[in-house]
């Protein structure tokens, strides 16, 4: 899996480099349109890949944790246009990572972590005519689901704000470069990562932290309709 998400993390970028890269030439050779002249359409579906940083889970006493490490992740957003400037969003990401433990188990492994984000909000595009700088606010679910033992996974309301650009290669091709802040909420004093065996239970972590913040670069391909 992970060798997949890095291989289409690659595809997209570099297929992203090209498209901004004829964009660019595109402006320089031909007259340029006026904003009204590449107005929003009615749907869009933008592939992207993303790199991610960021996000623990610290022991509610002692030194125990469990730190998320640094990777890439993928994903796919559908927009849907609201007015002349404004757009409905749905995501879906999801990041395959492993994450490092202290002080919850023998040995302090490294433990397989998937992270999966389901959102909903909007999109706002300000004026511009090759290139319009955009902020965007999500919120929705996050989904951690643990590769170790017989671990339960967990789900947390969730929210996320970014911004960057799209680059209009044509009316139906574009590039969306972005960054993106990811928060999940989870109850402070509360146990998580949970197995039961033969009647009775156990819990990785008895977390402190009301919030868990990641935050990540994309570069993804946009389809218009």
């Amino acid at each position: 899996m992970k060798l997949y998400v890095r291989r289409f993390g690659s595809t997209i970028i570099t297929v992203a480099a090209l498209f901004a890269t004829q964009a660019v030439a595109d402006s320089l050779s031909s007259p340029r349109p006026t904003p009204a002249q590449v107005p929003l359409t009615q749907f869009e579906i933008t592939p992207f890949a993303a790199y991610r940083v960021g996000g623990s889970f610290t022991q509610e006493s002692g030194d125990g944790h469990l730190k998320l490490n640094d990777s890439a992740a993928q994903g796919i957003i559908f927009n849907f246009r609201a007015k002349p400037n404004g757009q409905y969003e749905l995501f879906y990401s999801r990041q395959s990572t492993d994450a490092t433990t202290r002080s919850l188990l023998p040995d302090d492994p490294n433990i397989d972590l998937d992270i999966e984000h389901l959102q909903f909000g909007g999109t706002y595009l300000f004026d511009g005519e090759y290139t319009r700088p955009f902020i965007a606010l999500t919120l929705g679910a996050s989904r951690f689901d643990p590769n170790y033992a017989n671990l339960n996974s967990e789900s947390f309301f969730s929210a996320s704000f970014g911004g960057g650009i799209q680059v209009a290669a044509n009316k139906r091709f574009g590039v969306r470069l972005e960054a993106r802040m990811l928060t999940t909420f989870v109850d402070g004093d509360s146990t998580i990562f949970c197995e039961s065996d033969n009647g009775s239970g156990s819990c990785l972590i008895l977390v402190k932290s009301n919030l868990l913040t990641q935050w990540e670069v994309r570069a993804g391909l946009v389809f218009r309709f």
